[in-house]
């Protein structure tokens, strides 16, 4: 029999196949019959590893294919966006201090000829 099921690695689904086997009586069966039934059953079972991990390094091949993309989105999209943003802001609080202190230096002015 298999047994079929999913692991997580990584966090993608990565397949688990296992094989069971009913019990022979090797009593009543020649050695050779024997023999070959292991060999078969270590075959199998290599085979089912095989498969588990052509599976597994097909679903990891895809996830890195999708990080990479949003990595690369990242990169040349939203990050020089963000810089992009950053350095209007840097630029607009200085020119909003520049013009604050003007607007100070000329409310002295005029609280000094006031005074006088």
């Amino acid at each position: 029999y298999i047994i079929t099921g999913t692991r997580n690695v990584m966090g993608v689904p990565a397949p688990m196949i296992e094989l069971t086997t009913i019990p022979m009586n090797s009593a009543i069966l020649p050695i050779e019959v024997s023999i070959i039934q292991n060999k078969r059953k270590e075959i199998l079972e290599t085979l089912i590893r095989l498969a588990e991990y052509e599976k597994e390094l097909i679903n990891l091949g895809r996830e890195i294919s999708r990080i990479r993309r949003i990595v690369t989105m990242l990169e040349k999209v939203l990050i020089p966006r963000i810089l992009k943003t950053i350095m209007y802001l840097t630029m607009k609080f200085d020119e909003m201090e520049r013009e604050e202190k003007v607007r100070s230096l000329k409310i002295k002015v005029l609280l000094a000829q006031r005074t006088v």
